[in-house]
């Protein structure tokens, strides 16, 4: 790690880009702390102010993928919705009800995170499960992430915590948070993908600052991802807005690039006003999860899971176009079957 740190902590003129077999190292050596904490916050800190190029992102995927429970499924198609493990702060999200959508139109998805991950912290899906009084499953490594795959396989709907499928990564969390910066970790850790089908395995995560839709591309490719959906949403999310609208970049099932406006309006969708939701607490976002899956109110949560899953239908090839995507998903919520698939997130 010295030599490493010799390398890529010089400053801006005189570091040094390190080699995706190095970089890898490099992680690993921080992860499994075979270094003290001292040297692996000097790495990271390095790394982001250095500015991590594509290959040494790609060395440190490889450290995380392989310090980490994987587990591929039957499924010929499974959905990672990606969203960012530091929470939210300013507006709702609806990754989950959006799950239950995809699940109900017989396209299994699953969602990742944790709990209080820096530098953010703010409110994340296990907080709002934790808020329904909905149990996931989670605390035993291995088998839980076994028994995630196992729900995701017979149900089509599922949960995995990072302190169970990487707990190298859960063990930098307190490094992260005296770091007080934003490190490579908080793009890598959306990528590691714990569950994978062995055919098509289809990633959604969301992007904010100009050049990372095209660093995620070439990650996503790398790791053989069957297409990847970026939504430029809020705080990093995977939520398309319905008030105005929403680029989505990436590439699709055929491997074709995608450059789509979402437009609203199109698809009956739009609402005139951004929302005002006040304090944004787990328990008022619990509340707004049922809101969007309800059968006959179309407020701003429903209307947000129908255009995002309706996308996704699209880029993973289960809808011709973006329009009948809409209509899958608008069928499912108003019969019930997504809200049973939300229930079923629960072992």
């Amino acid at each position: 790690m010295k030599d490493i740190l010799s390398r890529i902590a010089i400053g801006p003129v005189g570091s040094r880009d390190l080699a995706r077999e190095a970089a890898q190292e490099a992680m690993r050596l921080a992860l499994e702390g075979e270094v003290s904490p001292v040297q692996t916050g000097a790495f990271l800190l390095a790394a982001r102010l250095k500015r991590e190029t594509t290959e040494e992102n790609l060395g440190f995927l490889d450290a995380l993928v392989g310090l980490s429970h994987r587990v591929d499924i039957e499924s010929p198609d499974v959905v990672s919705l990606a969203d960012p493990y530091n929470g939210f702060t300013r507006v709702p999200h609806f990754a989950a009800p959006t799950a239950a959508v995809l699940a109900a139109c017989d396209l299994p998805t699953y969602i990742h995170g944790g709990a209080d991950v820096p530098p953010k912290v703010g409110v994340t899906a296990r907080h709002i499960f934790e808020a329904r009084d909905q149990p996931l499953g989670i605390g035993e490594g291995e088998a839980s992430v076994q028994a995630a795959a196992q729900r995701l396989t017979e149900r089509g709907v599922a949960y995995v915590d990072v302190s169970d499928f990487c707990p190298a990564l859960e063990g930098v969390k307190e490094i992260r948070r005296d770091i007080a910066k934003r490190p490579c970790l908080s793009l890598l850790e959306k990528l590691i993908t714990p569950i994978r089908s062995r055919d098509r395995t289809h990633v959604v995560t969301g992007w904010v600052h100009e050049g990372y839709q095209h660093e995620i591309c070439a990650l996503a490719k790398d790791q053989g991802f069957a297409s990847t959906t970026l939504v430029k949403g809020r705080e990093g999310y995977v939520d398309p807005a319905v008030h105005k609208d929403t680029l989505v970049q990436g590439y699709d099932h055929r491997g074709g690039n995608t450059e789509l406006m979402l437009r609203p309006k199109s698809y009956g969708l739009l609402l005139s006003d951004a929302p005002n939701y006040g304090d944004i607490t787990a328990e008022n976002v619990a509340e707004l999860w049922d809101v969007a899956l309800h059968r006959k109110r179309r407020f701003l949560p429903g209307q947000t899971v129908r255009l995002l899953a309706g996308t996704i239908l699209t880029q993973s090839g289960k809808a011709s176009t973006v329009m009948r995507g809409v209509g899958m998903a608008h069928a499912v919520i108003t019969s019930g079957a997504a809200r049973e698939k939300l229930a079923a997130f629960t072992p």
